[in-house]
């Protein structure tokens, strides 16, 4: 595998960087206001509303999750040459695995099932999967900050030395 070469590096790490708040933040809203409301919408409305739903969010999130995760991808080239990536590195990638499993085996089944109508108990699972994935998104969003503390660090150290 080639080194990430040095003129990308801070342009990479600050795209992913932004594409994965921006998904945490998109992510706690979802949690916090947007299932919840799930409960509200009203037989006779909800399989539209579960529709326009899955339609309107998979439009908002498809270009920034697309963008963490070819970030992501570069961050973890980075940290085969970089030792003090590594761990920040790795703790993302585990947190990323962990929301694409959530998403494929609960969340995305659960709005499955909610597409014929709204049924109580498997909004719960949606909810309680849900929580992991934003927790886990969470963790995603610290885990770029945290390289992105590393990459400037290093960057400011080696233009003292200069």
């Amino acid at each position: 595998m080639r080194p990430v070469p040095e003129s990308w590096i801070r342009p990479l790490v600050i795209a992913h960087v932004a594409a994965t708040l921006f998904m945490v933040g998109l992510i706690w809203t979802i949690h916090v206001v947007h299932y919840p409301l799930f409960a509200d919408v009203g037989a006779s409305s909800y399989v539209d509303y579960q529709a326009a739903h899955v339609e309107r969010i998979g439009i908002v999130l498809a270009f920034p999750w697309l963008l963490e995760g070819l970030t992501l991808l570069g961050v973890l080239a980075m940290a085969v040459e970089r030792r003090d990536l590594r761990i920040p590195a790795l703790i993302g990638a585990i947190a990323m695995a962990t929301v694409l499993v959530i998403s494929g085996l609960w969340s995305a089944p659960a709005h499955g099932e909610l597409a014929d109508g709204f049924d109580a108990a498997v909004h719960d699972r949606l909810m309680t999967a849900n929580l992991v994935r934003t927790l886990a998104w969470t963790v995603c969003g610290a885990s770029a900050l945290w390289v992105m503390a590393r990459v400037w660090v290093r960057g400011t150290e080696s233009h003292h030395r200069a």
